[in-house]
């Protein structure tokens, strides 16, 4: 697989082997603050992603209705947008330069499959950055031109979008690095089937797999690394193409449109119950935040089943991870049914992964290993996922019952309310099932692979900085993250929970 002769010629003078014990030690320090900065940076970055669909369904309405009601809520509700822009920015930012920075061996991925995809992630960024601002300032300037006004918000949205989607889709490479052919199948992991077409230089990579197994990340300064592996790739836009990339996006911007939907909803609820507010008005909003989470959480498990099956297809030990089959396999009637059309099925373990030819090599040994022994935590992250996707599933069908007369008599026989009132204190469970879903299905997904690793190609050690990272440094980075969350989440509480007027609305 590798040219031995070559990998000399990319090592610096001064080449030293990769020691797995203080590489390993630094990347388990690296992974808490790069965990905790992808979360700071994901809470912000799904109010930049999915509320806008609730600012913009506020102004379709009003502009519809020719209701001020609804415009004063959009522009109310746009300033959240603004806020999570501007920390999204910033949290994104220092996510990319720990990526540079501690992960170091990244700067392989950025410079290949990542490349275009980053391009124009920064481009969809600057289409952001010029819209925004004129969509947030141009409220009242444009109510006489509502229309001209929501074009620069689904501008905004639109470039919103494409920068979640270039990013996504990077993940969605390291996940399952399609356009390597047969390569990953035929020297790594057996189990993995043909990723995609081959437009990969298979030598460039079998280099760069060897060398980084050997010496780590370091080889990435020997100025004849990239004169060596490149070109790495003859089709630079493969990675926007990936299958798993768009069932990705599609499953992530519905996850961040349920979040903040429901999320605006428990808050407009909390203003109902405390009598914060014209009740009219406040209704007026619930019914739109709760009815825009209803329709993604109906909408989510369809892209969530195709996740699933895509799991099932590319990375086979994870999938025996996430749904719990044991090392000799066993049978799922459910799973059975939905894969293959029969209860019967017999789902082999990780045994059977073992005994397949070339499984006995150190790489595929540790992927296997490392899928038992975060099995437990893949399962109950999993399962949190699923069983409160289904919670947020009844509560979509529940909002309904404010149109069909007979899921609104289930809500009363049931519940002793109407659907009205029961939607007031079910958005909390909403907001709490969204928000614990989303986290535990990240985690699920990134502990069978490590952030900044490639699924079946390069693991984190690998591309971890050489240079020692010390526990306070570590300490140091968090703090900042935190910092920055509990900044913006101050900028919210300054906007929407201080100076409240009381009315006499209450829940009725």
């Amino acid at each position: 697989m590798l040219d031995s002769m070559v990998i000399p010629q990319l090592l610096p003078l001064n080449k030293v082997p990769l020691d797995l014990s203080s590489a390993w030690a630094n990347a388990n320090l690296a992974e808490y603050m790069t965990i905790l900065g992808i979360y700071v940076h994901a809470l912000f970055l799904i109010f930049a992603v999915g509320f806008p669909i609730v600012v913009l369904t506020f102004e379709a309405i009003g502009t519809i209705k020719k209701d001020n009601d609804y415009f004063k809520l959009a522009k109310n509700a746009s300033k959240i947008w603004g806020i999570s822009f501007a920390a999204g920015a910033v949290t994104g930012t220092l996510v990319e330069f720990g990526l540079v920075v501690i992960w170091s061996g990244s700067i392989a991925l950025i410079a290949s499959m990542a490349a275009a995809p980053l391009i124009i992630e920064l481009y969809a960024f600057i289409i952001e950055i010029v819209l925004i601002g004129t969509y947030l300032t141009t409220f009242d300037i444009l109510k006489n031109h509502r229309i001209i006004h929501m074009l620069l918000g689904f501008g905004v949205l639109f470039g919103s979008n494409l920068s979640a989607y270039m990013i996504l889709a990077v993940n969605a490479w390291m996940q399952v690095p399609w356009g390597t052919g047969n390569f990953v199948g035929q020297n790594i992991l057996p189990w993995v089937p043909t990723l995609g077409p081959d437009v990969v230089n298979s030598k460039s990579l079998g280099i760069l797999a060897g060398a980084l197994s050997n010496y780590g990340s370091i080889v990435l300064a020997s100025p004849n690394a990239f004169q060596l592996l490149s070109p790495f790739t003859t089709d630079p836009w493969i990675a926007i193409v990936n299958p798993e990339a768009v069932i990705t996006y599609v499953h992530n911007l519905l996850a961040a449109t349920i979040d903040t939907s429901f999320i605006a909803a428990s808050y407009v609820s909390y203003k109902i119950i405390k009598g914060y507010g014209k009740y009219d008005y406040n209704l007026k909003a619930l019914k739109v935040t709760f009815g825009v989470g209803a329709i993604a959480s109906i909408l989510q498990p369809i892209a969530g089943d195709q996740q699933g099956r895509l799991l099932y297809l590319f990375q086979r030990n994870i999938f025996y991870a996430s749904e719990g089959i044991g090392p000799r396999g066993g049978y799922d009637p459910i799973l059975s049914f939905l894969l293959y059309g029969n209860f019967n099925h017999y789902f082999r373990g990780y045994e059977y992964l073992e005994s397949l030819p070339g499984a006995n090599n150190p790489y595929a040994q540790m992927t296997i290993q490392a899928s038992i022994t975060y099995g437990p935590w893949i399962h109950f992250f999993y399962y949190t996922m699923v069983i409160l996707g289904v919670v947020l599933f009844i509560l979509a069908v529940a909002y309904f019952g404010l149109y069909v007369k007979f899921i609104d008599r289930i809500i009363r026989a049931i519940f002793r309310r109407n659907t009205e009132q029961f939607l007031v204190y079910a958005s909390f469970l909403g907001a709490f099932s969204g928000a614990v879903a989303s986290i535990s299905g990240w985690a699920a997904r990134e502990m069978g692979r490590h952030p900044w690793t490639i699924y079946g190609l390069v693991t984190y050690p690998e591309v971890v900085t050489p240079h020692p990272i010390t526990i306070w440094f570590t300490i140091m980075i968090m703090l900042m993250e935190l910092a920055i969350l509990f900044a913006g989440l101050w900028g919210f509480y300054l906007i929407y929970l201080k100076g409240f007027k009381k009315y006499n609305g209450v829940v009725r």
